[in-house]
């Protein structure tokens, strides 16, 4: 009878050999886009449609406004952090998100000459990128938490008025007043 130490080893052995063979490859340069692209966009017409609708989706996301919940007296104190221009510029979130990966797989679309790893490669992250947003900005909507700079957004003068439910009355810009409650959840972390 074999030792369990002696049957390890041999499984082992065999799982590392699964790890040995490479899957051909695709004789390179065989795919350009002026070989196969329409017969790729034709057969992924689709794809590309739902991206658009995601577009419309998030543009219209982007127009909504987001819920106004109750912010009051008493919750000021925790909302008057001082408010500052973005860290990051909002162009440049799309040229590292999107801009800076499409150059990359047209770097390697050069090299290798596969459309279709080009193709995959920019629908699988124009999807990723906008299903995220989507799910983002309509959360943010939904929720309507006031961002930590809630106070100064509101109240640019530093004179804060309430209703007489004790509710915020702002005086601020409305687009201002209006991102300020889009705190939740971070689109950072999206």
């Amino acid at each position: 009878m074999a030792s369990w130490n002696s049957v390890f080893l041999s499984w082992l052995k065999n799982f590392s050999n699964i790890f040995k063979y490479k899957m051909d490859e695709v004789q390179l340069g065989s795919h350009t886009i002026r070989s196969h692209g329409f017969a790729i966009a034709r057969t992924h017409m689709h794809d590309w449609l739902i991206l658009v609708l995601l577009v419309v989706i998030w543009v219209v996301i982007l127009i909504i406004h987001p819920f106004y919940r109750f912010v009051g007296k008493d919750m000021m104190d925790d909302l008057r952090y001082p408010l500052q221009s973005n860290t990051v510029p909002v162009w440049a979130v799309p040229m590292y998100a999107v801009l800076l990966p499409v150059l990359i797989f047209i770097f390697v679309y050069i090299r290798r000459r596969d459309v279709y790893d080009l193709h995959h490669a920019v629908l699988g992250l124009l999807f990723s990128v906008l299903v995220t947003a989507v799910i983002t900005d309509s959360i943010k909507n939904a929720v309507g938490r006031p961002r930590p700079d809630f106070f100064w957004r509101c109240f640019p003068d530093g004179k804060d008025v309430y209703d007489k439910w004790g509710n915020v009355i702002c005086h601020g810009d409305k687009s201002v007043i209006r991102e300020g409650h889009k705190s939740f959840p971070s689109g950072h972390t999206s």
